[in-house]
């Protein structure tokens, strides 16, 4: 029998994703074909989508191929709906995986996408499909948090059908708690709004759903066998034999339970012909195993071997564990029956192993659970914050609003405050600075007159040396006249870099961090030109050629970056 999880799960998934020009009905063959004549990016993505869609059951991990596929496509074309339905695909595809921090990191980034896209609709969806997941990972709790959210968006939009499936949804979360007679409520309720749309494939899906609730949990079959009856005559409309075949098996299993020989064998049987006729070798596998079950307890223990064999040997090939695990017990099981011991062990072996890579797998999963649990519960937690944060704003701002008129006043006057005393502060900074431009100015002046004075002691001595006939006595002249001029040039540079530095404090700092390969020499040029002296002025300071100067201005342009730029050297310096 089909699993009520799994049809909740399944019901979900095809209310979630529809797309247009492609019918149930249709072939993985089909697909391809159409994917490789289709020209346009759209038509290819949603090609895709329904390759991803169509292998989502018997072969989870091509289906996420095809989703990623799709959604690449559709992000490198900016195909902005067609990129939110492929997340929304490749979460579904990673969900049947049981890998749910894909599932849900696709499902939220769909989410994030549809919103800023005001995509609702999808954004709706979004929700619906991170529901599924909580309601997989076993957080009843969220995922009816969510189921319910989805809910509230269609019955604001009176969307009907949507409507529906969201009861069904919430159905299923009630009956996973236990909860069997609130969970029928809800999913009556889903079918009778698919009932008043003449939605058949929701009709045929709930009346399931319903059934599989009195099979499995009341064990009440005749009631079970009533509602399956009931899906099985919608489908007829339909025309979807996958569902016919699942819902055929349904009943052949009912009527097994009811210990009614003829009719298990007739519909076990024509539910095997279907799933040979779609070449679906899961369901195939499964119905056998059943078929396979009910032949022992009657009996036919050659027959159910048979049967049971068959079905090992296709979850083999497809390597469907837990189907591996189910035909193996059942060939244990019957090869005791026939009193065949060697055989019964082998088959006990192959179950136990199928059973030790199934703990081991379930034991993963429970691992991959707590740690999506943590991460997500991490991030709600993050999310809380950060809504609360927004809410206290909210609060602050209100509040705000309500003493507005006083608050601006108050704001007002302290601004005007403010701004007078910042401009008596500038004004403050600039007569300063002023003052003590005019006092380095004043300084400089003086260091220059003294360096001319001394200039002046220096070439006198030199005359006075040039005309001294000892020859020692003219080396001695000479020496104290290179003596005077050297101390006078580096004396009076000294004072002026101190002098400068106070005045213009990080000057210096500022240059070299901008332009680390200056020199000293370099350095006391952007000074003297910080100041704004002309080449006349430096050449007198320094007792440089005023051409010397020239050049030395036209290399630091360059190492500045400036010397083919119509800058001027002084106001750039002066910006430093």
């Amino acid at each position: 029998m089909r699993t009520l999880h799994f049809l909740a799960a399944l019901c979900l998934v095809l209310s979630t994703l529809s797309f247009d020009g492609f019918s149930q009905s249709v072939t993985h063959d089909s697909l391809r074909k159409a994917l490789l004549s289709e020209k346009m990016p759209a038509g290819k993505v949603n090609t895709l989508i329904a390759l991803s869609e169509i292998n989502e059951s018997e072969n989870p991990a091509e289906s996420v191929r095809y989703g990623k596929e799709a959604y690449q496509l559709a992000y490198h074309n900016d195909l902005e709906v067609e990129s939110v339905r492929a997340l929304l695909q490749l979460s579904n595809s990673y969900i049947r995986l049981s890998k749910f921090q894909e599932a849900f990191e696709n499902a939220d980034k769909a989410r994030e996408s549809a919103k800023q896209l005001d995509l609702s609709d999808l954004y709706a969806r979004a929700i619906g499909v991170i529901g599924l997941i909580y309601h997989e990972i076993g957080d009843y709790e969220n995922s009816a948090k969510y189921d319910f959210e989805y809910l509230r968006y269609f019955e604001e939009k009176k969307d009907q059908k949507q409507i529906g499936i969201a009861y069904g949804n919430i159905g299923i979360d009630f009956i996973s708690q236990g909860n069997y007679k609130k969970g029928l409520e809800y999913l009556e309720k889903s079918f009778n709004i698919a009932k008043e749309l003449n939605d058949y494939d929701g009709m045929a899906y709930q009346y399931n759903n319903i059934a599989g609730v009195y099979s499995e949990f009341y064990k009440d079959y005749l009631m079970a066998l009533n509602y399956y009856k009931e899906a099985l005559a919608i489908n007829y409309r339909l025309n979807d034999e996958r569902q016919k075949g699942i819902y055929l098996m349904n009943i052949g299993n009912c009527y097994s339970r009811l210990h009614n020989n003829d009719s298990t064998l007739k519909f076990y049987n024509t539910a095997l012909g279907i799933f040979r006729s779609i070449n679906n070798p899961l369901l195939l596998a499964e119905c056998q195993t059943l078929l396979a079950e009910h032949l022992m307890k009657s009996g036919h223990l050659t027959s159910g071997r048979q049967f049971a064999d068959s079905a090992l040997d296709i979850s083999i090939r497809n390597d469907y564990m837990e189907q591996q695990k189910a035909s193996a017990a059942l060939l244990h099981r019957i090869m005791l029956e026939q009193h065949d011991t060697l055989s019964a062990y082998r088959y006990a072996m192959i179950e136990n192993a199928v059973k030790d890579s199934l703990v081991k797998i379930s034991n993963q999963q429970e691992v991959y659970k707590l740690e999506f649990q943590y991460n997500y519960e991490k991030q709600d937690k993050l999310k809380q914050i950060a809504r609360q944060r927004r809410e206290t704003m909210m609060i602050v701002i209100m509040g705000s609003m309500l003493s507005g008129l006083i608050i601006l006043f108050l704001l007002f006057s302290r601004h005007r405050i403010k701004s007078k005393n910042i401009t008596l502060e500038k004004e403050s900074i600039e007569k300063e600075l002023g003052f003590k431009n005019k006092e380095l100015t004043i300084n400089l002046i003086s260091l220059i007159k003294k360096n001319e004075m001394l200039s002046d002691i220096s070439n006198k001595l030199v005359q006075i040396g040039g005309a001294a006939r000892n020859e020692e006595t003219k080396d001695a002249i000479n020496k104290i006249s290179r003596e005077v001029r050297m101390s006078a040039d580096d004396k009076m540079l000294k004072e002026f870099s101190l002098r400068f530095q106070d005045v213009h404090a990080g000057f210096y700092e500022a240059l070299l961090q901008k332009f680390p390969d200056l020199t000293q020499n370099e350095l006391k040029l952007c000074a003297f030109l910080r100041l704004n002296m002309s080449s006349k002025d430096i050449s007198e300071l320094t007792g440089q050629r005023i051409l010397t100067i020239d050049h030395a201005r036209y290399r630091l342009r360059k190492k500045l970056g400036i010397s083919n730029v119509e800058v001027n050297l002084v106001t750039f310096l002066s910006q430093i």
